[in-house]
This record gives C-alpha cells, sequence and structure tokens, in this order.
C-alpha cells in the first residue's frame, strides 16, 4: 500500500475551509490602524484644513458678512502696493540683522572670554547670562523706565558729558535701534552659551584626535 503526499492545490474546485476566515481576519487587522488615525484626521481637519481652505477662499474674493465676489489676486496687489508694507519689510531687515549680527558677534567673543582662565570668569557669567532668565515682559518695562526722555536713568548719565539723549522710544530715528539693542542684551547669553558649548565639543574631538595623531607618528 502507496502513500500519496498531498501537493499544491491547481485544479478547480471548492477553497479550504480556513482560507475565508483568516482573510476576514487579516482584513480586520489591516483596517485596525485606520481606526486609530481617524480621530487624529478629523480634529487636523476641523482645525487646520477647514480654516486653511476658508482662508484661501477668502484671500480670492472682497468679502462681507453676507456676500463675497470673487476678485482673484487683486488683494493682493493692493497688499504689495501699500507703502507701510515697504517700511514694514525694511524695519524687519534692519531689525535682524542688527540683532542677530549682534549676537553672534558678541556671543562669539565672551564665548571665548568666558573659556579663559579669568578670575572673574564666575561673575562675568553671572552678568552675562542673567539677563536670559528675566521675562520679556520685565525686560520691556524696564527698559521704558530706564529710556524715559526726562526722568530716565541713561539721560540722567549722560547729560553731565554733554549728551542729549532725547526721547529713545518716541523718536522714530532711534526707536527701532533701541528696541534693538535692547533685544541683543537679553539674548546675547544663549548665543555666548551656544558659542562655550561649541567650544567644548570641538576641544573633545580635537584635544584626543591631537593626542592619538602625535602618539601615531611617534610609533612610526
Amino acid at each position: 500500500m502507496t502513500k500519496q503526499q498531498a501537493g499544491p492545490r491547481s485544479g478547480p474546485g471548492p477553497a479550504p475551509e480556513g482560507r475565508p476566515a483568516r482573510a476576514d481576519r487579516r482584513r480586520k487587522h489591516a483596517a485596525y490602524p485606520y481606526a486609530l488615525y481617524l480621530p487624529a484626521t478629523v480634529v487636523y481637519l476641523v482645525i487646520f484644513g477647514v480654516p486653511t481652505v476658508m482662508a484661501c477662499y477668502f484671500a480670492l474674493t472682497r468679502w462681507t458678512l453676507f456676500d463675497s465676489t470673487f476678485v482673484g489676486l487683486q488683494n493682493f496687489r493692493d497688499f504689495l502696493a501699500e507703502q507701510n508694507l515697504r517700511i514694514g519689510f525694511q524695519n524687519t531687515i534692519f531689525y535682524a540683522v542688527v540683532t542677530s549680527g549682534l549676537k553672534v558677534v558678541l556671543g562669539l567673543l565672551l564665548g571665548v572670554l568666558l573659556t579663559s582662565k579669568l578670575r572673574l570668569r564666575g561673575f562675568l557669567r553671572s552678568v552675562v547670562f542673567f539677563p536670559v532668565l528675566v521675562s520679556t515682559v520685565g525686560v520691556g518695562i524696564t527698559f521704558s523706565v530706564l529710556l524715559k526722555p526726562d526722568t530716565g536713568l541713561v539721560n540722567r548719565v549722560l547729560a553731565p558729558a554733554g549728551i542729549d539723549g532725547g526721547d529713545w522710544l518716541g523718536d522714530a530715528t532711534t526707536a527701532l535701534l533701541s528696541v534693538a539693542l535692547v533685544d541683543v542684551w537679553k539674548g546675547v547669553g544663549l548665543a555666548t552659551a551656544g558659542n562655550v558649548l561649541l567650544f567644548l565639543v570641538v576641544s573633545a574631538i580635537i584635544v584626543p584626535l591631537t593626542w592619538f595623531l602625535g602618539k601615531r607618528q611617534v610609533a612610526v
């Protein structure tokens, strides 16, 4: 009596009984992750998707509370033709260049100074990093008092030297520069901390590498 081994099914006929149940389970498992995505998708569409579409629609129309008229890109043309927009761009570029440039340069110089061997290094670190801990509101209130034209401490210090400070925050020629310098004073500590960290990382890489190369040259 010979035993015949069952080979792969190739001919027509009913499928094995367990195969449909397995396919149903696979379909259920495949749909399960999408059910988890659904709440986040609904929240995203309600909070971000719908407002984005509405903003695009309103940008291309001239509308009131009850009516709207499609005007295409005319709103953007009117916006770019506004004279105050150009002044705003100029002020923004000036502010960004002054604050970013001074923070990088002063942060680099202070980083070199604070990583050197100085007796007052701890005190200088406290002076440099203290403005970072002060809130922006506190800095604004403090400097608005210090820069007052009549009773401000800055003008009182400059008066004996014969310098008339004027209204630092009220004059259009000095207001933007004054605010930019205050921002530099507050943010230079973070730039210095970044440069100090960079110096430490570079030292941690270069010093062992130099020692290794020196040992290798001696061995050769």
